[in-house]
């Protein structure tokens, strides 16, 4: 298997984590829409959300190592991850500052539930 493949594999495989993922928010929105969320669909959905974006960075990651683009592994790596792809245009910068908002609650959401 080429190199280029296994990424390409490996960036399949986190686009169908991701629709997995997809799923269980439409399926919460549908409920939402007769009555309130209880606690553990709302974790399911912030867990779901934490999943969509750890995803994302996977796939970024996975890019960056294909075309053998090196992020410093430094307190600002996740930040520099989603510039980098501004910058090199696999992202939106829409996209970009969208993702940065869910990355703030995706840092944060692990710890609020102890």
């Amino acid at each position: 298997m080429s190199r280029k493949s296994e990424y390409l594999e490996k960036i399949e495989f986190e686009f169908e984590l991701i629709e997995t993922e997809l799923d269980i928010i439409d399926t919460l929105k549908k409920i939402e829409v007769n009555k309130e969320l209880d606690n553990i669909q709302i974790r399911a959905a912030a867990g779901s959300l934490h999943s969509i974006y750890n995803g994302i960075e996977k796939i970024l990651i996975f890019k960056y190592q294909e075309l053998d683009i090196v992020i410093p592994n430094d307190e600002k790596w996740h930040t520099n991850l989603l510039i980098e792809g501004k910058n090199r245009n696999m992202i939106s910068e829409e996209l970009e500052i969208e993702l940065r908002e869910i990355m703030g609650f995706a840092s944060f959401s692990p710890r609020s539930y102890r």
